[in-house]
């Protein structure tokens, strides 16, 4: 299968609306491509920090029992709850809900989104709107021998070939308005499309590719690989 170089993150993702990040490099993430968003990540969510007059919005509203990281960034009426924790290069743009219990590192979440409860995810990118319910992960790195180590780069199975993520480490990549029921396992390395439906109790493996607008079940079989309509 051939290989494919570049993966628009605007497939995917709308451009932020809060004029605070117009001038930043989350204004522009639907013109970035997804391997070369990964690499530069921590600079870009950098840069940003320096632009912004504050990094947590006065009407965010965050549990005192929830942690909060350093660098992380916190939109206008963002609410996080109880025994949350948020860190590392995480942007959560207004209007974002992440529920009790959740960890959320090095992630994207686009304006609107919900989280419920006992949500995981890492190194992940998530659009507009969407709505995760309990009990989903995003895992960021391969199986190995040695975990602390990944060595095991990520990639995508796209309809055009092979596209590599060139990083050991990347979870998913879901799109604006994907709702979610519970106990989800995604990736590593999965990408979902605009306004798909993922049933409960679905595992979408690494490498997968979901086009926008589909409907993603458990298989009969006991593996519970994903099928979508």
């Amino acid at each position: 299968m051939t290989a494919t170089s570049f993966l628009p993150l605007g497939d995917y993702l709308t451009n932020p609306a809060d004029p605070a990040l117009t001038d930043t490099p989350y204004g522009r993430i639907s013109a970035s491509d997804l391997a070369a968003w990964l690499a530069q990540w921590p600079g870009l969510h950098a840069q940003t920090l320096e632009t912004l007059p504050r990094r947590i919005h006065p009407a965010a509203r965050i549990h005192p029992t929830a942690i909060i990281g350093d660098d992380v960034i916190i939109g206008a009426n963002v609410r996080v709850w109880e025994f949350t924790t948020v860190r590392g290069h995480t942007l959560l743009a207004p209007g974002v809900s992440v529920g009790f219990n959740c960890e959320v590192t090095n992630t994207y979440l686009g304006a609107g989104t919900v989280l419920g409860h006992r949500i995981g995810l890492n190194r992940t990118l998530v659009g507009d709107h969407a709505h995760l319910s309990a009990d989903v992960t995003a895992a960021a790195i391969h199986l190995s021998a040695d975990m602390t180590r990944p060595d095991r780069d990520t990639f995508l199975r796209l309809p055009d070939g092979i596209y590599p993520c060139r990083t050991p480490r990347f979870g998913a990549l879901i799109g604006d308005r994907v709702q979610t029921g519970s106990r989800i396992t995604l990736g590593p390395g999965t990408a979902i499309g605009r306004h798909c439906h993922i049933h409960s109790h679905t595992a979408i493996g690494p490498t997968t590719v979901v086009p926008d607008h589909r409907t993603i079940a458990p298989s009969d079989r006991p593996t519970h690989h994903a099928r979508c309509t």
